[in-house]
Formats: structure tokens, sequence, C-alpha cells
């Protein structure tokens, strides 16, 4: 939740609403920040779920090739062993994984900044350059999933102190959203 700092009550109104303005842009950009370190956190865990699961069914599917009972099978589980390792190599799971983590990061390190800064030490500079900050970590991100995104978004808003604050896509969107958005 964003609420402003009690010390502030003798300020005269020009700069009451002055840093009522920063505050805003503050709030904003402190929210957005948040919604970001949630959804590439959820990135990063999916791309290592899919990793680790791909690297199990390859060595599941490798093993198996040693037992008697699947002689006739071999070319079949050859196949599959190297669609499923083709899949990864194509898709580098691991590299993503890697990349949402570095990027949730960023974002926490950007919330950090911002928390840091007492309300009455607000200045124009300060909310510009943490703007600048996120517009930085928006342009190395890949394009988002718009599902995921607005689960996120709902996620930090009732974490915020709004639970209803829009509305939760359905159970099958709410599936599909790591994979389509």
């Amino acid at each position: 939740m964003c609420a402003m700092n009690t010390e502030l009550a003798t300020l005269s109104s020009d700069e009451e609403q002055r840093l009522d303005a920063y505050w805003t842009l503050r709030c904003a950009t402190l929210r957005n920040a948040w919604v970001q370190v949630r959804y590439h956190r959820r990135r990063q865990r999916f791309f290592d779920l899919v990793d680790k699961l791909t690297k199990a069914l390859t060595v599941v599917l490798g093993a198996s090739l040693m037992g008697r009972y699947v002689a006739e099978a071999i070319p079949i589980m050859a196949t599959a062993i190297t669609s499923i390792g083709l899949l990864s190599l194509i898709f580098g799971y691991g590299d993503r994984k890697q990349q949402h983590k570095e990027l949730a990061e960023q974002a926490a390190m950007l919330v950090s900044a911002i928390e840091q800064v007492p309300a009455g030490e607000l200045t124009p500079a300060k909310v510009a350059a943490w703007g600048a900050d996120y517009a930085r970590l928006d342009a190395k991100s890949p394009p988002a999933l718009k599902t995921l995104s607005l689960i996120c978004e709902r996620e930090q808003a009732v974490a915020d102190g709004h639970p209803n604050h829009g509305v939760m896509p359905g159970f099958f969107r709410r599936l599909l959203a790591d994979f389509k958005s």
C-alpha cells in the first residue's frame, strides 16, 4: 500500500500539491515494478519447471533404452529423446529462466530504490529517474503474456489492499497463462 508519511502535515498548499503529484508518480512506478517482480518470478519458475521436466524425460527415456523389453521400440524412443532434447535446445528454457531471474532482480532493485526515499525527500529528478529505470527494465523484457500480466496485476492490487481491482481471468485462461497471451 502506498501511504504518505504523516510528518508532512506542515506543508503549504502548493508544496502539498507538488508532493502529491510526485507521490502519485512514485506509487505508480512502485506498483509497476512490483508487478514486474511477480511476472518475471512466475516466468522464471515456469521455465525452471519445463527445463527440469525436459531433462528428467530425457534421462528416463534414455535409461529405458537399456532394457530388453523395448528392443523393438528403440527407433521410437530414440526419436522421442531427440525431439525432447531438440525442444530444449530450440526454446532455451535455461536461458529464458536466467533472463527472467535477472529481470526480476532488476525490478526488485527498483522497488528497493523507491522504498528507501522518504516522502519528504521526493524530487522531480528522483521520480524521473525511477520512471527511466522502469522504462529500461521494460525495454529489456521480452513481450509480456497478457493473461499472466493480468494475474500479476491482480495479485499486486490485492497485496496493496485493493481486492476489487480488476477481474481475475477465468480458469482456463489462468491454466494456459504461461503458454498463450
